[in-house]
C-alpha cells in the first residue's frame, strides 16, 4: 500500500443520519469517466484511494464506474453514488472482488453506502462478488438509481448490511445464488423490488428484524428468466424475516400471463422452515372468478383449469350495485342442500351456504346466478361505481377472496375521452346519470401522439359547439386544450352526451403512442380534475349504436329496453326521448358496423315479429306508468 500523507484535524464523529457524511469527513472523488480499477490510487483525486481510516468517502459522480474485482485493501468510510443533481455514478463487485465499508480503528466514519444522492447511482454485486456494509440506502431525490445483486448463473453473490436496508428505488435479486442480509429493511412509498425468477426456488432477503413495505406506493414487480414458467402451486420466498409489515402493489405486467382464474400473490406467512420465522412470498394461486356482465347484468361463478370445491359464497356492493329480484341463487336452482343466507339477500349482499358437504366448480360447469347485477346510481360526480366483491367458503372454514371480471365496456361515472386505436378518432362524452357543466378541457402526450392541425383535431371552436365561444389555447402534438371563457357547456348525464373531435391521435401504425391523459374544467375550477381514457373502436355516425362498438346489435337493443320511458340512452333521433321511433331506426341499422349501410341488414321476420310486440309491451308499461306515477 502506497505510503502517503493525511490532512490532520479530521474529527471522528458518528453519522446523524444515514445519508448525510460525518462532521469533517473528506470526500475523495473518482476521476476515470470510463471503467477504471478500484484499487489504483491514480484512479482517485488527490492520487490516494479513499481510507476508512481517515474518514474518507469515496465519490463516484462523474459518470465513470469504479470496478472492484479483487480484494481492496483500503476500506473507504462511505460511499456515494451519484452525488450531485445530474450526476452519475457506478460501482461494479465483479467475481472475486470483495469491498467492506464497514468501520475502520473505530473511528466514526458511516459505513454506509447511498446509491443515489441528488444524482443517480447505480450498484451491481456480480456472482462471486461480496459487498459489507454498515447501511445500504437505495434512493435519490431522482427516479434511475439501481441496485442489481447476482445473475442467472454462477456463483453466489454476498451483500450483507450490518444494520438496515433502505429502498427508494429499484432494487432487482437475480435468482437462486445470492446472500442477502440486513438487520431490517424498509421500503418505501417510491421503491420497486424486482426479483427476477430463474429457477424453482429463488434468493430471499434475510433480516432478523422488521421488512417494511410502504402499502401505499411500493411495488412488487416479478420477472421470469432462464426458463421458469409460473404454474399453480408454484411459491418463491422473497424475504426470510422476523415481521412483515404492510404490502406491495403487484405489478405482473413483465410476468407471464396466466390461465384464467389464475393470478400472482404476494403474502406473508409464518414457516417454521424460516431461518426468522416469516417468508414473504409470491405465488401462483387457481382463484374462482365472479363474471359480471356490464349491459345485460349476468352474473356467474366460473373456474380455470383446476377444479374447486365451496360451501359458501358471498356477494358484496356497499353501493348497492347487486338486484335481489334478478338473483337466480343455486338454492332457485335446486342445487342440492343450499340455502339462501339471508333468505333473499338485499342490494349490498347476496350470500348463500350449503350446510352439508361441498360443491364443485369446474371450468366446464360454471354456475349462473341470474342478472343480479345493477349499476348503482351515483351521488357524487366522479366516483367509482363498480365496488363488487366476491369471496367464497370451503372446507374447514376457509375463506378466499375471488376474483371479480367485468365483461363489457364500462360506463364510467366521469367525463370519459374514448380513443379509436385503429383510426385515431376521439369523442369527449358524459358517461354518468348525472349532469355536469364544463369550460375547458385538456388533452395531453407526452410522446407527442396529438394532431393539432385543421382536419384533424376538430376542436369545439372549430364546431361552433357547446353554445359557441370555445377557443383554442396553442394546440400542439403535445397538449390539445380548450377554454369557454364565458358561461359554460352542460353535458346531459344519462345520455352519454357528447362531442366528437375528430381524428386527434397519430394511431400505433403512425407511430403514435397509447400514453393520453384527459382533464377537464368545472366552471370555478383553478386546476383540471383528472377524467378518464379509453381506448376502443367509436362508431362513425350510426344512431342506433347505443354503446359506441361500432356496430348495431343486440346490445343496443339491450340498452334500448333499459331507457325506453326512462332516458335517452337509447335516444337514436336525437327528440330527448328513447322510445318507438328509436327502434324503428335501431331495425334499420341492425347489423351495420362504421358508416357504411349494410343493404338488408335487418332482422328476420320472427324477429321483427318479437321485437315489435316488445316496442307494443314497453308502450303499454310506459302508459301505466305515466296514469299511476309508480314504476311498474
Amino acid at each position: 500500500m502506497s505510503i502517503h500523507i493525511r490532512l490532520a484535524g479530521v474529527a471522528a464523529l458518528a453519522f446523524a443520519t444515514c445519508c448525510a457524511a460525518a462532521n469533517a469527513q473528506t470526500d475523495v472523488n473518482w476521476a476515470p469517466t470510463g471503467t477504471g480499477n478500484w484499487d489504483l490510487d491514480s484512479n482517485w483525486s488527490g492520487g490516494f484511494r479513499p481510507d476508512g481510516n481517515f474518514d474518507e468517502r469515496a465519490i463516484i459522480s462523474n459518470g465513470g464506474t469504479a470496478l472492484v474485482n479483487s480484494a481492496v485493501a483500503v476500506s473507504p468510510g462511505a460511499i456515494v453514488l451519484g452525488s450531485q443533481v445530474n450526476e452519475t455514478g457506478s460501482l461494479t463487485i465483479a467475481n472475486g472482488g470483495q469491498l467492506s465499508t464497514l468501520f475502520v480503528n473505530g473511528n466514526a466514519s458511516q459505513g454506509n453506502i447511498l446509491v443515489g444522492g441528488d444524482g443517480v447511482g447505480h450498484l451491481l454485486v456480480e456472482p462471486g462478488g461480496s459487498l459489507a456494509v454498515r447501511r445500504l440506502v437505495v434512493g435519490g431525490l431522482n427516479a434511475g438509481s439501481t441496485l442489481v445483486v447476482g445473475a442467472a448463473s454462477g456463483g453466489t453473490a454476498t451483500i450483507a448490511t450490518e444494520l438496515d436496508g433502505i429502498a427508494s428505488r429499484d432494487v432487482r435479486v437475480i435468482g437462486p445464488n445470492v446472500n442477502f442480509s440486513a438487520l431490517s429493511f424498509n421500503w418505501f412509498s417510491t421503491s420497486r423490488y424486482i426479483p427476477q425468477i430463474t429457477a424453482a426456488t429463488h434468493s430471499p432477503i434475510r433480516t432478523s428484524g422488521i421488512v417494511g413495505i410502504d402499502s401505499n406506493g411500493a411495488v412488487l414487480r416479478p420477472e421470469f428468466s432462464n426458463g421458469v414458467v409460473p404454474a399453480v402451486g408454484n411459491t418463491w420466498n422473497l424475504f426470510d424475516a422476523g415481521s412483515i409489515n404492510g404490502t406491495f402493489a403487484l405489478d405482473t405486467s413483465a410476468a407471464p400471463a396466466l390461465p384464467f382464474g389464475q393470478i400472482y400473490r404476494f403474502a406473508a406467512k409464518p414457516d417454521p422452515t424460516s431461518v426468522n420465522g416469516v417468508f414473504g412470498q409470491l405465488s401462483v394461486e387457481q382463484r374462482l372468478v365472479l363474471n359480471v356482465n356490464r349491459a345485460t347484468g349476468s352474473v356467474s361463478i366460473a373456474n380455470g383449469p383446476s377444479n374447486v370445491s365451496i360451501d359458501g359464497y358471498l356477494i358484496r356492493s356497499a353501493l348497492g350495485g347487486l338486484k335481489p329480484s334478478g338473483w337466480n341463487s343455486l338454492q332457485d336452482q335446486g342445487v342440492s342442500d343450499w340455502r339462501e343466507s339471508p333468505p333473499n339477500g338485499s342490494v349490498n349482499a347476496l350470500s348463500e351456504l350449503k350446510p352439508t358437504g361441498s360443491t364443485t366448480i369446474t371450468q366446464a360447469s360454471p354456475r349462473n346466478l341470474g342478472n343480479a347485477f345493477q349499476l348503482p346510481a351515483p351521488t357524487q360526480f366522479g366516483t367509482e361505481l363498480e365496488d363488487l366483491t366476491f369471496e367464497y367458503y370451503s372446507a374447514g372454514g376457509v375463506v378466499t377472496q375471488g376474483i371479480v371480471n367485468y365483461i363489457g365496456n364500462k360506463q364510467n361515472n366521469n367525463l370519459v375521452l374514448l380513443v379509436d386505436p385503429a383510426t385515431g378518432n376521439a369523442r369527449m362524452e358524459n358517461q354518468s346519470a348525472l349532469t355536469v357543466n364544463i369550460d375547458g378541457y385538456k388533452i395531453a402526450s407526452a410522446s407527442g401522439s396529438l394532431l393539432p392541425s385543421t382536419g384533424q383535431w376538430n376542436s369545439l371552436d372549430d364546431q361552433n359547439a357547446g353554445g359557441g365561444d370555445w377557443r383554442e389555447s396553442n394546440p400542439t402534438v403535445n397538449t390539445l386544450t380548450e377554454l369557454k371563457p364565458t358561461s359554460s357547456t352542460q353535458m346531459t348525464g344519462g345520455t352519454n352526451f357528447g362531442f366528437n373531435l375528430g381524428t386527434p391521435f397519430k394511431t400505433v401504425g403512425a407511430g403514435g403512442t397509447q400514453d393520453l391523459t384527459f382533464q377537464y374544467l368545472f366552471p370555478g375550477d383553478t386546476e383540471f380534475r383528472d377524467g378518464i381514457v379509453e381506448y376502443r373502436a367509436i362508431s362513425s355516425g350510426l344512431a342506433a349504436d347505443f354503446n359506441h362498438d361500432g356496430t348495431v346489435n343486440n346490445a343496443d337493443l339491450t340498452i334500448w329496453k333499459g331507457s325506453f320511458g326512462v332516458n335517452a340512452s337509447g335516444d337514436a333521433n336525437n327528440d330527448g326521448a328513447s322510445n318507438g321511433a328509436d327502434f324503428l331506426v335501431w331495425q334499420r341499422q341492425f347489423g351495420q358496423s362504421g358508416a357504411v349501410p349494410a343493404i338488408g341488414a335487418v332482422p328476420e321476420p320472427a324477429t321483427l315479429g318479437l321485437m315489435a310486440a316488445t316496442v307494443a309491451g314497453l308502450a303499454i308499461v310506459n302508459s301505466a306508468r305515466r296514469r299511476t306515477g309508480r314504476a311498474s
